[in-house]
């Protein structure tokens, strides 16, 4: 967002969340994404895989990694959000399975 244009890797991004595995943006998404958004968050693996465990554990809910992220980035960066409403937009179910009962069985 900082430079202003769409910045492409070298190489994709080594992340459980197989839907943000890309080398860069799409013109499409940056053509929306710099009139409309105000930050970016990071998110750590394990804030990802906390929040898939979360949305099993807690909602019964059966989410890919890169559906996580959302509730991830409000986990992990909370005090942003403190007293404010929030939506976040969980999307996929479309997990391997070895995968999804790999990170929901951990403690």
């Amino acid at each position: 967002m900082d430079a202003g244009k769409i910045i492409v890797n070298e190489a994709e991004p080594q992340t459980i969340a197989d839907g943000a595995r890309t080398v860069s943006l799409g013109e499409r998404n940056w053509a929306i994404l710099q009139n409309g958004i105000k930050n970016i968050l990071e998110v750590k693996e394990e804030e990802i895989e906390g929040a898939v465990r979360s949305l099993f554990n807690l909602a019964n809910l059966k989410s890919e990694p890169t559906g996580g992220l959302a509730l991830g980035a409000a986990i992990a960066h909370r005090q942003l959000f403190q007293g404010k409403r929030i939506i976040c937009i969980v999307s996929g179910g479309n997990v391997d399975t070895e995968v999804f009962f790999r990170i929901v069985e951990q403690n």
